[in-house]
């Protein structure tokens, strides 16, 4: 019995190839300079990178001048801070004014090559992704960010700038010749087959990106594909014109790929057997390698045909892993996601808003759409709970509690409503947990993106203020707890105090 062979072949190589990135992965840029991915933009063209290492362990911010060009934000604009993600402009600005004086904060950074001192949301973000991407940085060979305050490009006035406090989060202002910590940010974006024109040259003289062929004997088809930047590369497809019933497929795919009704996302040889006449199998077996790279392909309308048949050739490019769900999207209380933009759907009734993403890009964490309470105590006596990890220090060291629904769990476990409120006021039976401090605060780097959803579904946004406090299911001791305020600043309070309570669930 003959074995009919179909083959995919990749030859680009790296030139069409066009990287796809994670929190926590290494970047490096085009000088050499390397830094750790800390955020993606929601549109999937890129993000910002954390520097390995402090430029500056101390320095000046500057003199005492009010920068023409450079907006001053006042500690009551709270909104203000979260959306100013303008490092690179901000950076710029201040350099031009100060003649690039490398005693300052911003004159510490290698703009020339992309690196910028980080604006306040930058900062925001930065910090609450320190669980992630820790490890990564001394992975790397650099250093972990200290609890000491580190600089933004934000200016306050003309006397005073906007610094992170990285032992808890809280920004604040200081005065500009004061002397913090230095640790540059840049930007990346995707390059390659993605954003580029491409042009296609079949080996029969066609140019569109689809072919129908009829061939009446095995033949190889190849295509030429080019960007419109000159770079070019080739894919190859045989199509084997024979009557077996033995077939075998080799595949690269990137990511995963998706073969009689399964996923698969690990290279590997997957055989499935189909019962033939007589008790003669059909043996299918597919030879699959998973890549992180994009690569052209072509696929096949028909892996046998009969002499003269037709079969349909399709080149294509696979795509990087581009997360479908995004922060900001609309969970539905049948478990599907609407974008915000598509918002209303006829149909579909929101139950929460997405605030954090995993790198399966399907997987993560959404708040509920309203409080659960105003006014209520985590518990209404001073008790430790024995299962529950202490938290005793003021460092981003908190911010690794993440488990959210096993601290509920427990704190429901070990006593009622009546003891503890605040664990009892969640949906619990239904996934709504009292979410862990880590996860309060990657929801607050978050916050104007949750806040515009919230209003687009009609729930009840946030207030950007420091006169509220949200508890978590994160403990201190036997008396207190941890929470955090409208700054996004997070601390810990005794738990008899009143405090507001909104939810969060997986999905």
């Amino acid at each position: 019995m003959k074995k009919i062979v179909t083959i995919l072949m990749l030859c680009f190589g790296g030139i069409l190839s066009a990287q796809s990135y994670h929190i926590g992965d290494l970047y490096t840029a085009p000088d050499g300079s390397q830094g750790i991915v800390f955020y993606l933009f929601p549109d999937n063209s890129g993000g910002w990178v954390v520097a390995l290492n402090d430029v500056s362990l101390g320095c000046a911010w500057g003199t005492n001048d009010d920068i023409s060009g450079l907006e001053n934000l006042n500690p009551a604009a709270a909104q203000g801070l979260q959306v100013d993600t303008a490092g690179y402009s901000n950076t710029q600005i201040i350099r031009a004014f100060q003649n690039n004086n490398t005693t300052y904060a911003a004159g510490q950074v290698d703009f020339n090559h992309g690196w910028v001192l980080p604006s306040t949301a930058q900062l925001t973000i930065l910090f609450a992704q320190i669980p992630f991407i820790t490890s990564a940085i001394t992975a790397a060979g650099g250093t972990e960010m200290t609890t000491d305050g580190y600089w933004s490009s934000t200016e306050f006035s003309n006397s005073q700038a906007w610094r992170m406090r990285f032992g808890d989060g809280y920004l604040q202002v200081a005065g500009k010749s004061s002397s913090f910590r230095v640790r540059a940010v840049r930007s990346f974006s995707y390059s390659g087959v993605q954003a580029q024109t491409l042009s296609y040259l079949w080996n029969t003289g066609a140019t569109t990106s689809a072919i129908a062929v009829s061939p009446v004997q095995t033949t190889t088809y190849t295509v030429t594909v080019s960007t419109s930047g000159g770079n070019s590369g080739t894919a190859q497809q045989t199509v084997v014109v024979n009557t077996a019933s033995n077939t075998e497929t080799t595949v690269s795919a990137c990511g995963s790929y998706e073969w009689n009704g399964q996923t698969y996302t690990e290279s590997g040889d997957y055989t499935v057997v189909y019962p033939g006449p007589g008790g003669c199998d059909s043996v299918t077996t597919l030879h699959l390698t998973i890549s992180d790279q994009p690569e052209a392909i072509i696929t096949s309308s028909a892996e046998t045909i009969c002499a003269s048949g037709e079969v349909t050739l399709d080149v294509t490019l696979s795509s990087m892993h581009i997360p479908y769900v995004n922060i900001g999207d609309i969970l539905c209380t049948d478990n599907s996601i609407v974008k915000p933009s598509d918002w209303p759907v006829e149909g579909k009734t929101a139950m929460g808003i997405v605030f954090y993403v995993d790198n399966t890009g399907e997987h993560g964490w959404v708040v509920h759409l309203q409080d659960q309470g105003m006014n209520i105590a985590w518990s209404v006596n001073n008790v430790d709970i024995p299962s529950l990890t202490n938290y005793y220090s003021i460092t981003y060291s908190v911010l690794s509690d993440l488990d959210g629904y096993a601290n509920t769990q427990k704190i429901r476990a070990y006593g009622d409503a009546s003891t503890f409120p605040a664990a009892y006021s969640v949906d619990f039976n239904n996934g709504w947990y009292l979410p862990a401090i880590g996860q309060m605060r990657l929801l607050y780097s978050e916050l104007i993106t949750i806040n515009n959803s919230l209003q687009k579904v009609g729930g009840t946004q946030f207030p950007l203020n420091s006169n509220f406090f949200y508890w978590t299911s994160t403990e201190y001791d036997s008396g207190n707890a941890w929470n955090m305020n409208g700054y996004g600043s997070i601390g810990y309070t005794s738990k008899v105090f009143n405090e507001r309570i909104r939810s969060v669930r997986s999905f």
